[in-house]
């Protein structure tokens, strides 16, 4: 059974080959076969379903515990990952890692200067070619 849906478009932000909201990745048509990078988007959909679980966990312990009150904030567990990603650089920062390594692992490239090129440029994570090669070797 599929998690996900792939929706292969020109509509994807312009530096990037493919992107993912939610459940949904979303990648440039030229990159159909690349194999890598799919899965380094499905990584990013099993990020959201994680975040996803967590929280609605976390919501029913609370409301159990608390108040039933709180319930309705449960409501906000599709919005948990992307909040996180955007403003937590540790976070966002472990996302495309775990990405990356996992698009290096299966996609078949001659070279992996491409994922440290990103993890440096891409992601506003103020990481020097150095770091980014030494998460990406971790």
């Amino acid at each position: 059974m599929k998690y996900y849906l792939i929706k292969y478009t020109e509509k994807v932000e312009i530096e990037f080959g493919g992107t993912t909201q939610g459940p949904l990745i979303k990648i440039l048509p030229k990159y159909k076969g690349d194999v890598g990078l799919l899965e380094h988007e499905k990584v990013h959909v099993r990020q959201w379903y994680a975040a996803l679980a967590i929280w609605l966990l976390l919501c029913a312990l609370l409301s159990l515990v608390v108040s039933p009150l709180l319930w309705p904030v449960c409501g906000l567990a599709p919005l948990v990952h992307p909040v996180l990603y955007k403003l937590v650089r540790p976070y966002r920062q472990w996302c495309e890692v775990q990405a990356y390594r996992k698009q290096l692992a299966t996609g078949g490239y001659s070279t992996g200067e491409f994922a440290v090129i990103a993890l440096g440029e891409k992601y506003d994570l103020g990481l020097s070619a150095d770091e980014a090669k030494a998460l990406l070797l971790d």
